[in-house]
């Protein structure tokens, strides 16, 4: 008999844990249970745990606060350890550059990355580190995997001034990291992925415009990530995990009305709102059938690879009809075998043998639901609504959140859209929805007129493919 699911491990698994676990799959989002909204406007407080997983580095706040070289109580310890490798002729000039320094690279606390390599300097609050961690690395992981170029962009202190030289040379509390390479979130998005790392490497060639555009271009593709993701989950078998599905996003400077696909129920946030409680359900359910024969496990690592529904389902097909038959059987029997634990009071739920494997995933994601805590459900997706606050969603009214892009994201989504050849006006417009952003008419004529007003728009007659955009960098 063909052994296709391993059911006895993930009966054992959740007798054992007596609660949900994913078992030895990669995670897949950095989301958190016991929601805590720590990370609405402060996704850039986890830029500096994502750099140093790129630079497989980590932060040493001992060897700066070893230096003895104190000025005052009021300064920034890097600013004075900086300070100290610096000669002075007198105590007024000691104190005066210390001052100096706060202001030029620090607000309030926060460190002002004034070069890519200050980044990895970017500190965690211990009560975040947990959280803000996982991001670091779900970041690392999926958005980068090890590309040497984006790693070459943060891990060089080369400088064309010499007050950011003497900064660089002047720092240290940075040390070769002691857990290299261990990976724990799975990449399912290749081609987003890709295109990120594509545009990450084009604004790096603009120094100054990177400092600033960095963080919130990395700060959408996560949250577009992430959206994607419910949306792949919810369709199944049939998902496509090559492509992303545009989503409808409004201006931040529009009025909005019923008929405005950005407000709509099936393509706009609304509808990601909706199935984001089924997140945690599905990822589940995904991990229970990612535990079959076909998977091994990575890299010389008890973890195996999360297989979503569609991919899954085509490399069952793949081994033939008697390995199909064989793992329809084994589902239907894990189905029930999920059911009867004790500890989760199902006896009373009855579900009918599926027919199918597309069938039996929706019945086993069906019953991992009624299985899971409401509670728990909602908090679990409740994230992407943390996520995405503050810069891509917004309250429009009696039309609730919708998806949103404010005046500074649609230029810099436009520069890589564009990068450093004009394109025509209806390319850039499958460009963004290459990124998962889809405008509706009323928005493209309003995106018209204010590349006309910038004068980025070269204007050959009214049709789109007889315009074109210009390179904004």
């Amino acid at each position: 008999m063909i052994q296709t699911l391993y059911r006895e491990y993930l009966k054992e698994l959740l007798e054992k844990k007596r609660n949900h676990d994913t078992g030895k799959t990669l995670d897949v989002l950095p989301f958190l249970s016991k929601r805590t909204r720590e990370i609405r406007g402060q996704f850039n407080k986890v830029l500096g745990e994502y750099i140093r997983n790129i630079c497989e580095l980590e932060l040493n706040n001992k060897a700066i606060k070893n230096k003895e070289f104190a000025v005052s109580s009021e300064s920034n310890q890097l600013s004075e350890h900086i300070a100290s490798s610096v000669d002075y002729d007198d105590e007024d000039d000691t104190y005066d550059f210390v001052r100096f320094l706060d202001q030029y690279l620090f607000n309030q606390e926060d460190i002002k990355p004034i070069h890519p390599f200050l980044f990895n300097y970017i500190e965690i609050k211990k009560t975040l580190k947990n959280e803000f961690g996982k991001y670091g690395q779900f970041m690392s992981d999926t958005l980068v995997q090890n590309n040497p170029e984006i790693k070459s962009i943060f891990n060089n202190k080369e400088s064309d001034d010499i007050l950011t030289e003497l900064i660089l040379e002047a720092l240290d509390g940075i040390e070769e990291s002691k857990n290299k390479n261990v990976k724990q979130y799975q990449c399912l998005l290749s081609n987003f992925t890709r295109i990120y790392q594509e545009d990450i490497l084009y604004l790096s060639k603009y120094k100054d415009y990177f400092l600033t555009s960095f963080p919130l271009l990395t700060h959408y593709y996560v949250f577009m990530y992430a959206c994607q993701l419910i949306f792949k989950f919810e369709q199944f078998t049939k998902a496509d995990m090559e492509n992303v599905h545009p989503l409808y996003f409004a201006l931040d400077w529009e009025s909005m009305s019923k008929r405005r696909k950005a407000t709509d129920e099936l393509e706009g946030y609304k509808y990601i709102k909706e199935k984001s409680n089924n997140l945690f359900p599905h990822i589940h359910a995904i991990s229970h059938i990612s535990h079959n024969s076909l998977n091994k496990c990575e890299d010389n690592t008890e973890k195996i690879k999360f297989i979503p529904y569609s991919t899954l389902y085509r490399l069952i097909k793949n081994e033939g009809e008697e390995y199909e038959e064989a793992f329809l059987k084994d589902i239907n029997q894990w189905i029930q075998d999920y059911l009867s634990l004790s500890w989760l009071n199902l006896d009373s739920v009855s579900v009918d043998e599926a027919k199918t494997i597309p069938e039996a995933f929706e019945v086993l994601f069906n019953c991992l639901k009624e299985g899971t805590s409401t509670d728990v459900s909602k908090k679990f997706g409740g994230n992407i609504g943390d996520l995405g606050a503050t810069q891509f969603l917004k309250t429009r009214g009696n039309y609730g959140q919708v998806f949103n892009i404010k005046h500074e994201f649609l230029l810099l989504l436009t520069a890589v859209s564009v990068k450093n050849k004009r394109i025509p006006l209806n390319a850039l417009f499958r460009e963004f929805e290459k990124r998962g952003v889809a405008f509706d008419r009323y928005s493209k004529k309003e995106i018209i007129s204010l590349f006309d007003n910038l004068n980025i728009l070269d204007k050959k007659s009214d049709s789109g493919d007889a315009q074109y955009v210009k390179p904004i960098l």
